[in-house]
């Protein structure tokens, strides 16, 4: 059986007894890094993320990987996504209401590869909202 075959939440009570924040005060949940950092973990464990705003001081463009693990991976593992964000500046992403589902947790990291995890310096702040 693969990852593709695991029926996920589909309402939102579903997602909310899914993710384990069910004494949360308000859905979605935010967490920040809360100054520059090279990675955050959003979530350990099974979660949704709807969406994530990354700040870049990097004098050129960088990479950002999302990663459906409960702790940041060795490097050269392959992420689930990968995205960029120019230099000296803003990346927004957007799943809309139904957002991206992760069975293991969630990890965002900047790279200086696009293919694998080469982490690069502390020049991000991460912020993003989930259950």
């Amino acid at each position: 059986m693969s990852a593709l075959d695991i029926p996920g939440p589909t309402t939102a009570q579903e997602r909310l007894a899914w993710s384990g924040l069910g004494d949360a005060p308000a859905l979605p949940v935010n967490v920040s890094s809360n100054g520059r950092s090279n990675f955050i973990v959003v979530k350990s464990g099974p979660g949704t993320i709807y969406g994530a705003s990354i700040y870049s001081n990097k004098a050129s463009a960088q990479f950002i990987l999302l990663f459906d693990a409960a702790t940041l991976p060795a490097e050269g593992t392959i992420p689930a996504a990968v995205f960029t964000v120019a230099a000296t500046g803003n990346l927004g992403l957007y799943w809309g209401s139904v957002g991206r589902s992760f069975s293991q947790g969630l990890v965002l990291c900047n790279s200086s590869t696009d293919n694998s995890k080469t982490i690069a310096l502390a020049d991000c702040w991460f912020d993003a909202q989930f259950i």
